[in-house]
C-alpha cells in the first residue's frame, strides 16, 4: 500500500469515525435534548396559558415574584417573566422563547399542543425568525396613531355602548373623537370604568401603543400562515429554481437507471 493510499484510508477512517458519532450524537443526546426542551416549553405554556385566562392566578404570579425579589421591567411580558424565572437568565434565547409561547398562544388551534404547532411551523427558530422578520422598523409614533386611527374607526361593535358619564368626556380643542378610560379588572372577569382623562398627549400615548400592538398582531397572523406552510413552499421555491437553472435541449433523451438520471450532454446550467 502506497503512501498516498495509507493517508487516505487513515482519513477515510477518522471520517467515518465522526460521522458515526454525529449520527449517535443526533439520534440520542440531540434528540433527547430536543425532547426535553420541548416538555420544559409546553410545561411553560400551559402556565402562561392559565395566566392569561384567570385574573387572580396572574395576581398571585406577581405577587410570587415580589416576594422573591425578582426584578422585571414595566414593559416585560408575561410569557418573558415565566420563562426568565425558569431558565434563570435573560438572553436571545430568553427572548425568543417567550416571543414563541406567545406566539403559539394566540395563533395556534385550541386543541392542538403547543409542542406539535411549533414542529408544524418548522421548529423554535422559524417561528420565532419568521414572526419578526416581517415587522415594521421604520415607523413612527405619528405612523402608529394613524394605524390606530384607520383601524379602530372600522370597529362599530365594541365591548360596550353607553351614555359618556360626566367624567369621561370628549376634549374640543382635540382633532379625534376619543377619550381614555380608566378600567379595574375584576376577579370575577368582568370591567369596571373608574376615571376617564381626555388629555391629548394620554390619548395619543394610547393611540399609538395601539397602533403598534394592531400591527404587530396584524403581521404574526400573516407569519404563521407563512411559517405553517414554510417547508413545503420552500420546496416549491426550490423545484421552480432548479427548473430555471438547468435546461434540457429539445433534442436530448433521458433515461433514469436505479437512482440516477442520465441525459445525453445537452443539458444546460443557467446560474442567477
Amino acid at each position: 500500500m502506497s503512501v498516498q493510499t495509507q493517508i487516505k484510508t487513515d482519513i477515510h477512517k477518522r471520517l467515518n469515525a465522526m460521522h458515526t458519532a454525529r449520527v449517535t450524537w443526533e439520534e440520542g443526546t440531540l434528540r433527547a435534548s430536543n425532547d426535553e426542551l420541548y416538555a420544559i416549553l409546553e410545561s411553560v405554556y400551559a402556565l402562561y396559558a392559565e395566566l392569561k385566562t384567570e385574573v387572580g392566578k396572574r395576581r398571585a404570579f406577581a405577587a410570587l415574584l415580589t416576594d422573591l425579589e425578582v426584578k422585571t421591567q414595566a414593559n416585560t411580558s408575561l410569557a418573558l417573566k415565566v420563562i426568565r424565572y425558569v431558565f434563570g437568565t435573560q438572553g436571545r434565547r430568553e427572548d425568543a422563547y417567550a416571543r414563541v409561547v406567545a406566539i403559539a398562544h394566540d395563533m395556534k388551534s385550541p386543541d392542538q399542543s403547543f409542542t406539535s404547532y411549533v414542529q408544524e411551523c418548522g421548529g423554535i427558530e422559524e417561528v420565532r425568525r419568521v414572526s419578526t422578520s416581517t415587522k415594521s422598523t421604520a415607523m413612527s409614533k405619528e405612523d402608529f396613531k394613524k394605524l390606530a386611527l384607520e383601524g379602530l374607526q372600522e370597529v362599530q361593535v365594541g365591548v360596550s355602548t353607553f351614555d359618556l358619564p360626566t367624567f369621561i368626556q370628549p376634549n374640543t380643542d382635540y382633532e379625534e373623537d376619543y377619550a381614555v378610560a380608566l378600567v379595574r379588572c375584576n376577579d370575577n372577569g368582568t370591567g369596571t370604568i373608574v376615571y376617564g382623562c381626555n388629555e391629548a398627549g394620554i390619548i395619543d400615548a394610547v393611540l399609538v401603543s395601539s397602533g403598534k400592538d394592531l400591527d404587530e398582531r396584524a403581521q404574526e397572523s400573516l407569519a404563521k400562515l407563512d411559517a405553517g406552510d414554510l417547508a413545503s413552499k420552500r420546496a416549491r421555491d426550490v423545484k421552480e429554481f432548479a427548473s430555471k437553472m438547468i435546461r434540457v435541449g429539445p433534442n436530448t433523451t433521458i433515461s433514469a437507471s436505479g437512482d440516477a438520471t442520465y441525459t445525453n450532454g445537452a443539458a444546460s446550467h443557467v446560474y442567477g
